[in-house]
């Protein structure tokens, strides 16, 4: 049932909605509508809004609904563009943003200013590292192996240091960089590390990418994220400070919509000898059903951080930033999971 109503509703997304006037065979007409009508997806309310957030009409003419494109398609994973030389608004299936066979992420976030104990303004910069052996068969990772970088620059402040990456995030930015790492016996491995290095108040975490046929096993696919805490999600995501209904790891509609596919989202807390503690967070199970192409779930999130301080719980440890008018916020935004299943 679910299924026809997803079905209908992206049916109802084709349908171009552009306000009092509709746009046919280049003629400008005049309608009558009846404005203010509500929009529910798969049992939870929806307020269409458009590029800039702004709430957009729905309404209906003739008997039929009319509703934003953009924002209808966006809900159900579609991206919309629009072709000026045909004027057509074009829909299309989402697509992971780069080769999940060749590029892994390196996140953090760019220097943050604080007051020191003089009380004077410091900058906090933030730690990066990373290690090739993972790259390497099992086997392999704890014997000697050799590590070049063949295409790209280094972001400032990082430095490759025989077989690991490590130093300071000096400043936001995108870039890929190439690396061959070859072991001392075995074949040698070529991936791409996308640096994305953000601001204190954006999001860095890595979409998740799973493909694989309806029977395959999920085990612990884990998040690739800056952040070192637990996610807590809401309905009602914002960046203001009060988190109204949070709850650890995803909201009941995100949740559903991973179960759907056979998938659910959990965390484990760690904590290691110094006393530090941090979460693990994954997703797990097995496919259930094949998808159309790429499909793309968008999980909302609040980041926490880790803590050695016991006085400062993990549950609580959330990751705060000032903005423009020196407010405290909390850090937000989506973990995007990509899936692409195969039925037999």
């Amino acid at each position: 049932m679910k299924k026809k109503t997803r079905i209908a509703a992206l049916a109802l997304a084709l349908v171009l909605g552009t306000g009092t006037a509709a746009l046919a065979a280049g003629n400008l007409i005049n309608i009558a509508v009846n404005p203010g009508m509500k929009l529910s997806i798969d049992g939870e309310a929806f307020v269409p809004t458009d590029v800039n957030g702004k709430e957009v009409d729905v309404f209906a003419y003739n008997g039929t609904t009319y509703v934003p494109i953009r924002a209808i398609s966006e809900a159900f994973g579609k991206d919309v563009s629009y072709d000026a030389d045909t004027q057509t608004a074009v829909i299309q299936s989402v697509k992971p943003p780069y080769d999940p066979d060749k590029v892994d992420y390196v996140l953090s976030v760019e220097p943050e200013p604080y007051i020191d104990e003089n009380g004077e303004e410091a900058l906090w910069y933030n730690g990066v590292g990373y290690e090739f052996r993972w790259w390497l068969p099992e086997e392999q990772q704890n014997s000697s192996f050799t590590v070049k970088l063949v295409e790209g620059q280094l972001p400032d402040g990082i430095t490759l240091v025989d077989d690991h990456l490590e130093g300071e995030c000096q400043a936001a930015g995108e870039t890929n960089v190439t690396f061959t790492v070859t072991p001392r016996k075995g074949d040698p491995v070529t991936r791409t590390l996308h640096f994305q290095f953000v601001a204190p108040d954006e999001f860095a975490v890595a979409p998740i990418i799973l493909w694989g046929k309806v029977g395959d096993t999920v085990d612990r696919a884990g998040i690739n994220s800056f952040y070192d805490g637990i996610f807590y999600t809401a309905d009602d995501l914002t960046a203001d400070q009060e988190i109204p209904g949070a709850s650890p790891i995803g909201t009941q509609a995100a949740l559903d919509a991973l179960a759907e596919y056979g998938l659910s989202l959990d965390y484990e807390v760690q904590e290691n000898e110094d006393g530090y503690r941090w979460a693990d967070k994954y997703l797990t199970g097995a496919f259930t059903q094949a998808t159309d192409g790429w499909v793309k779930i968008s999980i909302p999130v609040y980041a926490t951080a880790g803590s050695s301080n016991p006085d400062f719980p993990m549950e609580e440890n959330f990751w705060f930033y000032d903005d423009e008018n020196g407010d405290t916020r909390l850090v937000h935004g989506t973990v995007d999971v990509y899936l692409n299943i195969i039925g037999f």
